[in-house]
């Protein structure tokens, strides 16, 4: 059972109204932590994450409280140090009741807004017409509970349910993040199964995050890119890039052969998944390193709508993004293509994928 519920949803339909990828319950943890067993530090209860462009990637904050144990001004106070802690840009506090004015002054000081329910749909309304419900599928609360529960039933996922709810929102370094995306995904790939509607919203998340980590990766690789560089200066500048520069690249090459070296069969050499693909994927990202993100959010959407019944506005929402900028669908294929060249069961899930974006788009 979802706590604070009316209120998580009216968050994640302004997150869609503004563009923002939004994520339930994310986890935050401390990355530096020294114990064996990492320790949960607590959960943002809707975070709404706005993928790079000509900007750097945005992240806003959500804290819906329907049990006021805390006053206003202490709550805003609390999301203001949540704020810093996972390097967001802005937070909102949404009460039952409207905190004195203030409470709600010194709270825009630090970066937090605090509303009321009834004044979050005033401000979400005058913020953007496309504030209502029934704009986006992601508001469904019976799928994130489904999402969220996929580790328990498919223990092989856990890993990657886990990424996506708590490593993969707040990862400041995309490169480490698509690869720690990749390994978690190879963990989990023998579980897809492509005729079960959770496990098609599971593959559809892996490719909204994918993007995301690809936008704000091509974004940065994009102040070393030559257009004219040869392929092969091209590939070597990448690879060293995906691998966190040329020292981190050979590093792991070396540690990649020392592991390899006690068995009896010759070792292959380190290589990035699907080499090939991804160099090709990539330069042609390249071409429009600000248009990458745009496809994050109506894949995240089309994703759970694996799981709701049809919702005609959302629909129609989705079909306007993907319609209105060409490249979010190129890069939303091509990103699919990309995923499921990693193995057959998600080749199937990918197959899938590529006729429902066509069909999004016609």
């Amino acid at each position: 059972m979802i706590k604070d519920s009316s209120q998580k949803q009216k968050a994640i339909r302004y997150c869609v109204a503004q563009g923002y990828v939004p994520y339930m319950e994310a986890v935050v943890r401390y990355s530096a932590d020294t114990a064996d067993v990492a320790t949960d530090i607590t959960d943002v209860d809707v975070l709404g994450l706005k993928p790079a462009s000509e900007y750097a990637p945005r992240r806003v904050l959500f804290d819906c409280k329907t049990q006021a144990k805390l006053s206003a001004v202490s709550r805003a106070l609390w999301a203001a140090g949540l704020l810093k802690m996972v390097k967001g840009d802005s937070a909102f506090v949404i009460l039952t009741k409207a905190a004195p004015e203030g409470h709600r002054l010194a709270a825009a000081e630090i970066s937090v807004k605090l509303f009321s329910e009834k004044l979050f749909d005033n401000f979400a309304k005058s913020a953007t017409i496309n504030y209502f419900e029934g704009i986006a599928y992601l508001d469904d609360l019976v799928a994130w509970e489904t999402f969220h529960d996929l580790g328990n039933k498919y223990t092989k996922t856990a890993p990657l349910v886990s990424f996506l709810t708590s490593e993969a929102p707040f990862e400041d370094d995309p490169a480490a993040g698509f690869r720690a995306l990749l390994a978690r995904l190879k963990q989990a790939e023998g579980e897809f199964d492509a005729t079960k509607p959770s496990h098609l919203m599971l593959y559809g998340m892996v490719v909204s995050q994918a993007i995301v980590f690809l936008s704000a990766m091509t974004q940065s690789f994009n102040s070393a890119f030559d257009p004219e560089m040869s392929k092969d200066k091209f590939e070597n500048s990448l690879k060293n890039y995906v691998w966190g520069g040329k020292e981190g690249y050979e590093l792991r090459k070396r540690l990649h052969t020392a592991i390899q070296s006690g068995r009896s069969e010759e070792a292959p050499p380190l290589q990035f998944p699907s080499l090939d693909l991804f160099v090709e994927m990539q330069r042609s990202m390249l071409d429009a390193p600000f248009l990458i993100g745009s496809a994050a959010l109506p894949v995240k959407d089309i994703a759970f709508r694996q799981l709701c019944a049809p919702r005609e506005h959302a629909d129609r929402r989705i079909n306007l993004e993907l319609t209105s900028n060409v490249r979010a669908r190129q890069f939303a294929l091509q990103t699919n293509r990309y995923i499921g060249s990693l193995s057959r069961l998600l080749k199937e899930c990918a197959d899938y994928y590529a006729r429902v974006l066509k069909e999004s788009i016609n």
